[in-house]
């Protein structure tokens, strides 16, 4: 769950204002491709932050069933974002989504983002920290998986707590 998980998680800590969870549980396995792997085809994972708020990832590699994004759930609503558009939709009976069409191509705006940053010496969008705390939730949620159980993790000193 390192790939495409990191890129979503980054969206989500951009998002929230955080950057790393407390903790981590998984749970998963493998349920379709019986050829020998290790790794899981279908896999769940919780993420708990210290701001008080969970991540959920879900993924499975079973035929047929696609969708990739991310979903805000909040007590105002809630945004869809994937690659292609973002949509609200306020809470309450009646209410219409906002929906925001994307535009452009998103590999062109990391290539001139890095372009900008070499130029002026600048910090990427996501640089190496960035990518460190979000490669860290990917790590979290999978030694949750591998060791089965719950693991607690201090952001500050960036150790996983005994049990």
């Amino acid at each position: 769950m390192t790939d495409l998980f990191t890129h979503w998680i980054d969206v989500v800590h951009m998002f929230m204002g955080v950057d790393v969870p407390k903790s981590a549980v998984a749970a998963g396995g493998v349920y379709n491709y019986k050829d020998g792997r290790t790794a899981p085809d279908t896999i769940n994972v919780l993420l708990e932050y210290p701001s008080e708020f969970t991540a959920t990832f879900e993924a499975t590699l079973a035929p047929g069933i696609r969708g990739e994004g991310i979903e805000f759930c909040g007590t105002l609503g809630r945004l869809l974002i994937d690659r292609g558009h973002f949509e609200f939709t306020p809470a309450g009976r009646d209410s219409r989504p906002v929906v925001v069409e994307a535009e452009g191509g998103m590999d062109l705006d990391h290539v001139n983002s890095f372009l900008e940053c070499m130029k002026t010496r600048g910090l990427p969008t996501g640089d190496v920290l960035i990518g460190h705390r979000s490669a860290q939730a990917s790590h979290l949620g999978n030694l949750a998986y591998v060791q089965k159980r719950r693991i607690d993790f201090d952001p500050l000193r960036e150790e996983i707590l005994p049990f």
